[in-house]
């Protein structure tokens, strides 16, 4: 499969968990320091696009490294390809949880709640990572 020369699907792509998952993890912080419940709703809705948008980064990727890198194996891609999957297996509890129980994340945090806030934490972390190694495919 060949794609026509200047379009780059993964790019594209890879920047929307890359933005949401953290910027829910600060406004579920900003939700802790405040109280303010509309920063918890937004973090929620935030992880769930993140979530939802994962499984497509993750596709793009693994086509851009075929197509484009010819399925070369390295240390980075290894580390992108399983890191890519854990922010999927992150992310899916982590929604779920908020999702079937709207109050664990209610203040002050209980057990499942400190497990909720783990999960956003443990997402952006993990977009932490994928980008920092993205860049070293991309400025070498």
């Amino acid at each position: 499969m060949k794609l026509p020369e200047g379009i780059y699907f993964h790019p594209i792509f890879v920047h929307f968990p890359q933005a949401l998952f953290p910027v829910a993890f600060a406004a579920f912080l900003l939700y802790g320091a405040t109280g303010v419940r509309d920063f918890e709703v937004g973090a929620f809705l935030m992880a769930a696009a993140g979530a939802a948008a994962a499984p497509v980064t993750t596709l793009t990727g693994l086509l851009d490294w075929k197509i484009r890198y010819k399925g070369y194996m390295t240390s980075v891609f290894r580390i992108k390809i399983v890191g890519a999957f854990v922010l999927i297996a992150l992310s899916i509890p982590a929604v779920l949880l908020r999702l079937l129980s709207a109050d664990v994340a209610a203040l002050p945090l209980s057990g499942l709640g400190f497990a909720y806030a783990g999960l956003l934490a443990a997402c952006a972390g993990t977009c932490v990572v994928l980008g920092h190694y993205g860049g070293k495919l991309v400025f070498h």
